[in-house]
């Protein structure tokens, strides 16, 4: 497929899964389901929507994977399958044992395809994760809206099932560290996030401040964290591997997508990369002070719902103030991010549908349809008052609306943990009977 074709069946793509949520969201059927059933009717849509999807595009017209699949993932598992280590033989901006794990997958069946269809199959324990545990801490409402909303999204549908993100795996983890503390496992939950750390990347560092911050056992839970990231990590080490490789590859590279390189296309300046660092890390200092204060006297479910919320508020701080993030990082905790939307207002589910497109072409159109044009260039074209341009400075405009809406939501959500209660009802009340305020 050409880029052109691929931002189409993307636009397309994001329409028919918005379709798809209303739809899902409005069914009485769905509604009327005991808590057992709608969980098994859950799970079963998700494996048959994304094999299905994999099926069709993958099998039948046998397209070829494109982005990072065949460019990092499918190289780096050839290159340890060679005998090379990476960081000394190969760069690398991934974590340690991320070739590994893909060299092993390849190992099974020898073709990008399977790195997918692995990523399909740990996405599939999500759900099942979250419905196990998340009625302890959230509404049935809540509960079933998030997991409508992701079971619909183009976003898990277009990052995971047709480009392989494996970032979802990141997400799974930190969901099962969740799981892990709702069981009162506070040492598995801690190495689930440390295991994230060594295995995928280093971005699962940014949450761990949220787990260490909100819970009792604190230090049980760090020593959790700490055995993965320092076992991994230090015998890289021992072998003498430059193990901050992945910073350094990744520590000054610009994105589009975020406010960094929305201010800097608009005004034709280029700022210090210090200084978006530096406002990156204060947003982040004042989410966790946020998560400090509501989870102080707070009981054990008000916690989990803080640390949960604080996931949401955490990757959405990265996408918007970070000068190199891009929409598939959603995934890092993208169900806590559809438990945000209040689906009673008909504006928020809309906004949260057109988000989601938006969110699934911006990258393509920046890729595809403009090279992967600097800031600068793009002010320039701005200049020039060439379409071409102004809709991808609309998109741009857009995206950074969404994360911040979303944001705020999340921080708002924080706060609120503590006083949250869990109503009696079971069944949600269907999107077509909600207000339209």
């Amino acid at each position: 497929m050409t880029g052109q074709q691929t931002l189409i069946a993307r636009a397309a793509l994001g329409v028919l899964a918005g379709a798809s949520s209303f739809a899902a969201l409005s069914s009485p059927r769905l509604q009327r389901l005991t808590a057992p059933r709608f969980d098994r009717v859950v799970t079963a849509a998700f494996l048959v929507s994304r094999l299905g999807l994999f099926s069709i595009i993958f099998l039948v017209f046998r397209l070829t994977p494109r982005g990072d699949i065949p460019a990092y993932y499918w190289t780096e598992a050839r290159n340890v399958q060679e005998g090379l280590l990476p960081y000394r033989d190969f760069a690398s901006s991934y974590a340690p044992l991320h070739p590994y794990l893909d060299s092993l997958t390849i190992a099974l069946w020898h073709t990008p395809l399977v790195i997918i269809l692995l990523a399909i199959l740990i996405e599939a324990a999500l759900l099942p994760l979250w419905l196990r545990f998340g009625r302890t801490l959230l509404a049935e409402q809540q509960l079933r809206t998030g997991a409508l909303l992701y079971l619909a999204s183009a976003v898990s549908l277009q990052f995971v099932t047709i480009d392989g993100q494996d970032t979802v795996i990141i997400g799974v983890l930190l969901t099962l560290a969740l799981y892990h503390l709702a069981k009162q496992r506070t040492l598995f939950s801690g190495a689930s996030v440390g295991t994230a750390v060594a295995a995928i990347k280093f971005l699962p560092l940014i949450y761990a401040p949220a787990f260490f911050l909100a819970i009792p056992r604190r230090w049980r839970w760090a020593a959790g964290f700490l055995l993965p990231v320092l076992a991994v990590y230090g015998a890289f080490t021992a072998m003498r591997l430059p193990i901050f490789t992945p910073l350094r590859l990744e520590g000054n590279i610009k994105s589009a997508g975020n406010l960094p390189f929305l201010v800097e296309s608009v005004f034709g300046v280029t700022l210090p990369s210090r200084l978006w660092d530096a406002l990156l890390l204060a947003v982040f200092a004042g989410i966790f002070l946020v998560v400090v204060r509501a989870s102080r006297n707070s009981g054990a479910p008000a916690r989990l719902r803080v640390i949960a919320f604080a996931t949401a508020a955490v990757t959405l701080a990265l996408l918007l103030f970070s000068k190199k993030s891009w929409p598939p990082y959603l995934m890092l905790s993208f169900f806590p991010i559809c438990l945000l939307v209040d689906v009673r207002r008909r504006v928020q589910t809309l906004g949260f549908v057109f988000f989601s497109l938006v969110a699934v072409i911006e990258h393509s159109y920046w890729a595809s349809l403009l090279h992967e044009l600097t800031a600068q260039e793009l002010h320039q074209g701005l200049l020039s008052g060439q379409p071409t341009y102004l809709v991808f400075l609309g998109l741009q405009i857009l995206l950074a609306a969404g994360y911040g809406w979303l944001l705020a939501a999340s921080v708002g959500r924080i706060a609120s943990s503590p006083e949250a209660t869990l109503p009696t009802e079971t069944a949600p009340e269907p999107l077509a009977a909600a207000s339209h305020s």
